[in-house]
């Protein structure tokens, strides 16, 4: 028999069935999609892989500083310099300058670990000088009539990065396939979600990848892309915490000493509160005309040590990691972008394998697949910046 209802008649006395659910169309989403150093490397100009390992050279020019590793009194002629400079950095007739004394010497012969030199060369006085003293090489004086003597050139060095195989597959079976759904149906939804979470991982190991290479793995060998934190060994600041203006200038120092001037600070967004914090008249936050560079949204410009620009890109998805200590969320990447490029592997770059599921199954499979690397010059161009915390006014 049927149900009879009496009187109100109220929302609750509708079947759930029969009511028709007010669900927007927009769909939320708790992240951005912002991968500015993939698309940056992008705009630069990338170059094909086609090994599955990619390999650069590394030049530089011969040093032209040292030091002493022993002290030196007024009268030695004999000086300890640090160790394997005396006969690869030296030669003999440099004419150098002690920096802490100002004294220049002549050298008169050299070994592996010291040189033999003449004292007060030049119009400074000879003087001691401590087992620091920094040596500046200025320049050869060859006698008149002399030989060219023993040539020395900086030998170059090979530097590499293997090749990694990103994948990302979605799984549908053929009646979730076919039915309707808020948003839209699948696997299209998720078609697009999943382009994000792909590239996100490229981003993702851009910064923090591992290199390395497993020859063994199954069914065959495994390649993984060395990101910047593996390459960058020289230029490391740890603020500890409570971070001063001087600290960060200092930081900034080191790395534009070296390289060209298109750097760019890549930070997570507890460094970019900190530093907007640090630089109230010299934070210049980006406007529409100036907010773009390389094709990425650029989020402020700095203007710092050696008078340079530096842009500041706020890494927003790493919102969610760690921001104590030393953890990732403490983090700031100053990268030359004249030293970086992209090497993806010829004819797969980032694409959608279609329909890849097996002929006797009844689902439907996709796959978003990139095989990359990371082409990555001299570490000492670039520089990382942890442990910011909090602003401290010194």
């Amino acid at each position: 028999m049927a149900t009879i209802k009496t009187g109100l008649i109220d929302t609750e006395d509708i079947l759930s069935n029969e009511r028709v659910v007010d669900m927007s169309e927009r769909m939320h989403k708790l992240q951005p999609d912002e991968q500015q150093f993939r698309v940056m490397l992008s705009q630069i100009g990338s170059k094909e892989a086609v090994r599955e390992i990619v390999e650069w050279l590394e030049d530089e020019f011969m040093p032209r500083t040292s030091a002493l590793a022993a002290s030196a009194a007024s009268a030695d002629t004999a000086l300890t310099v640090t160790t394997g400079d005396g006969n690869t950095v030296f030669r003999t007739n440099h004419v150098i300058r002690n920096m802490e004394t100002g004294e220049g010497y002549l050298v008169t012969s050299t070994s592996a670990n010291s040189i033999g030199v003449t004292r007060t060369w030049g119009g400074t006085a000879a003087a001691s000088a401590t087992s620091v003293a920094k040596l500046l090489i200025v320049g050869h004086a060859a006698a008149q009539g002399a030989s060219s003597g023993t040539a020395a050139v900086v030998q170059r060095v090979r530097q590499f990065n293997y090749v990694q195989d990103q994948r990302d597959v979605l799984f549908f079976s053929d009646i979730e396939s076919a039915i309707e759904l808020y948003g839209g149906r699948e696997p299209g939804k998720e078609i697009a979600k999943k382009a994000v979470e792909h590239g996100r991982a490229i981003e993702n190991s851009l910064f923090w990848g591992a290199r390395d290479f497993d020859a063994s793995a199954s069914p065959g060998p495994r390649g993984s892309c060395g990101g910047a934190l593996e390459y960058i060994s020289t230029n490391i600041t740890n603020t500890s915490g409570a971070t001063t203006p001087a600290e960060m200038d200092t930081f900034f120092e080191a790395p534009f000493g070296y390289g060209s001037k298109r750097k760019v600070l890549f930070c997570a967004p507890r460094v970019g509160t900190v530093l907007s914090q640090m630089y109230r008249d010299k934070w210049q936050p980006a406007t529409a005309g100036n907010d773009l560079l390389y094709g990425a949204k650029v989020d402020a410009f700095l203007n710092s040590t050696y008078g340079f620009t530096i842009p500041v890109v706020v890494k927003r998805e790493w919102a969610d990691f760690d921001a104590t200590g030393t953890n990732y969320g403490t983090y700031g990447f100053l990268i030359d972008m004249d030293y970086v490029r992209m090497r993806t592997l010829r004819g797969f770059n980032t694409r959608l394998r279609r329909n890849i599921q097996e002929p006797s199954s009844t689902a439907v499979a996709h796959e978003y697949q990139t095989i990359f690397s990371l082409e990555f010059g001299w570490e000492k161009v670039h520089g990382i910046v942890k442990g910011i915390t909090s602003y401290s006014a010194s």
